[in-house]
């Protein structure tokens, strides 16, 4: 089976032998904090952008099928083999925050190896954007395990030189930069992103010496602010309405990127949310929506305040979610005691052989994590392989563009948390990135 670029084309569903494409709509996607998957307390208006569809090979590799929700014309985009998850049920057990986006099948394309990657237990996954001549594949690829991810790796990469596109690797953690920057593969690294990442565990013991945070729970607290959350099947129909007339209220007075993605709906993959309700009274003032993407991983992709009288709504629903979360946390450790971690220096001395990959894994199963989602930086650093005047004209350019095309916001809000702040990456073969592919780079990023 031969991989080919879809371009900004999908193949309609024709009889063998024949092929015919139709073009599908670009959208800009956000759903929330910074610039990827997250937060939503900063989201505004909608924005389409419109990118000239050039002609394009009929895609012949596989795809995943369609999460609930997502529009039908992109229902091509997502078939998969019948003995293979959808790609919701891949994210929510081997993703990350940045494979959340990848649910906008108007914007990201889901690329799959023709052939099996043998330390993979299901054909690995990757999304990707294509802006002008660029792909921009955001995130980790999708794999059952850590020895799958330098393979998957080449093979996209292959994929991409052979439709002779330029590839830029986005929102990478530092496992796959150490891979794309080693003597091998020998690309250019570099940080302008990070991932605000939340302990529950961490929040509830710092409620009490936050006291900004401490203030807007106590406002909430006056206010008689009541917030649970509704499990499946527990959704009571005029509630489901009370949610979809807010935020489509909240959306009319904003001003911005990206509200009307597919990302922004309430109910899309409600499979792997959990969420949360905000009432005062009979009447629901607040909303929050959490999407698992990984095991024991979520990620804050709604938190909206329907009623902006009051404040502290939003921050008693997230303190809520991340409370439930850790008393979850503390009875499944009373049931299945945790496996103790073994620093790689303790290791060492007892002739056990423990890796990084495994150590993460380890904190992975054993931990509940919440992240805010990926954010812009204020300051681009350099990585590995590139330094001088290239770094010095990339910062620049960066510093620039990026005040321009509205990526850096307010980080105000997620400070009353204390998260920790990940530093993610962006990977490029070295001498085929310049500062005048910084502006396609910002104008995906924002989206």
């Amino acid at each position: 089976m031969t991989e080919t670029l879809s371009s900004l084309q999908i193949p309609a569903r024709e009889t063998p032998g024949q092929h015919k494409t139709v073009q599908t709509p670009t959208h800009a996607c956000h759903t929330g904090c910074g610039f990827g998957p997250g937060h939503t307390h900063t989201l505004g208006g909608e924005s389409n952008a419109s990118t000239a569809a050039s002609p394009s090979p009929a895609l012949s590799y596989e795809h995943l099928t369609a999460p609930p929700g997502a529009a039908s014309s992109s229902a091509a985009l997502y078939h998969s083999a019948d003995h293979e998850g959808t790609l919701p049920d891949l994210i929510s057990q081997y993703g990350n925050s940045s494979a959340l986006a990848w649910l906008d099948s108007e914007k990201y394309k889901i690329w799959r190896p023709s052939q099996p990657i043998p330390d993979s237990e299901f054909t690995p996954a990757q999304g990707y954007i294509q802006k002008e001549s660029f792909i921009f594949a955001w995130g980790n690829p999708l794999v059952s395990s850590h020895a799958a991810l330098e393979k998957t790796a080449r093979a996209f990469i292959a994929f991409v030189e052979s439709n002779h596109m330029h590839l830029v690797w986005c929102c990478v953690d530092q496992e796959l930069e150490a891979i794309l920057a080693s003597d091998a593969l020998g690309w250019s690294t570099m940080s302008c992103i990070y991932e605000d990442v939340m302990d529950p565990e961490h929040v509830v013991e710092v409620i009490d010496h936050n006291e900004h945070l401490k203030n807007h729970l106590a406002h909430a607290h006056k206010d008689h602010v009541e917030v649970r959350e509704v499990k499946r099947g527990e959704w009571d129909p005029m509630a489901r309405r009370e949610v979809e007339t807010g935020i489509r209220e909240w959306r009319a007075h904003r001003h911005g990127f990206d509200t009307d993605s597919p990302l922004a709906q309430p109910w899309l993959d409600e499979e792997h949310r959990r969420y949360w309700l905000a009432t005062r009274g009979d009447k629901v003032v607040g909303f929050e929506a959490l999407a698992c993407v990984a095991p024991n991983s979520w990620q804050i992709v709604k938190c909206i305040s329907f009623h902006h009288s009051i404040p502290g709504i939003a921050e008693k629903l997230i303190t809520t979610a991340l409370g439930d979360l850790y008393t979850e946390q503390r009875e499944t450790e009373k049931e299945e005691p945790s496996l103790t971690v073994v620093p790689p220096e303790a290791a060492s001395e007892e002739g056990a052989t423990v890796t990084e990959a495994s150590l993460s894994e380890m904190r992975h199963r054993n931990r509940i994590s919440v992240s805010f989602g990926i954010s812009a930086a204020e300051h681009l650093s350099p990585g590995h392989n590139i330094g001088g005047w290239k770094i010095s004209v990339l910062s620049r350019t960066y510093k620039a563009v990026s005040g321009m095309v509205g990526l850096l916001k307010t980080t105000q809000f997620r400070k009353q948390f204390d998260p920790k702040h990940e530093p993610m990456f962006i990977c490029y073969p070295d001498n085929r990135f310049g500062f005048l592919s910084i502006g396609p780079l910002l104008m995906a990023l924002r989206k």
